[in-house]
């Protein structure tokens, strides 16, 4: 029996460059995309984008397993951001990027990203400015 590469059909690793420096962050686990999931569907509800939706009791059940400081989208590069000194606003930025990017794609995080984070006209707040995205990412 023959082996089947499957390298190129397997998801591929998140490519995060900041300030010169790459951090590679794995796709989460079947555990990790399960709090992966109820993440994006807290984001969504956070920042209003289903309006009227509260958050399922049964999503808010895996969201409270969440263990303070344990960034299931980002997995062990949140280790590895933390040793090099990276900001926990950029940290925290990350792991949004990071749970829609495992849960909707690249497009849809990147185009949060940019509403969320991108300057407006000269002057004008973003909302990472007010107070950025929710922790837990």
């Amino acid at each position: 029996m023959s082996a089947v590469d499957f390298s190129e059909w397997a998801a591929p690793d998140l490519e995060l460059t900041f300030k010169g420096r790459t951090f590679v962050v794995r796709p989460p686990s079947v555990d990790d995309a399960v709090r992966v999931l109820a993440l994006a569907v807290r984001g969504e509800v956070n920042l209003g984008m289903v309006p009227g939706v509260e958050i399922p009791k049964e999503i808010q059940d895996v969201l409270d397993e969440i263990k303070p400081g344990d960034h299931p989208a980002l997995g062990e590069t949140f280790h590895e951001m933390k040793a090099a000194g990276i900001s926990s606003a950029t940290i925290d930025r990350t792991a949004y990027y990071a749970v829609f990017y495992w849960a909707r794609g690249k497009k849809y995080a990147d185009a949060l990203g940019t509403l969320l984070w991108s300057p407006r006209a000269k002057g004008e707040e973003t909302t990472a400015d007010a107070g950025g995205a929710p922790r837990k990412g």
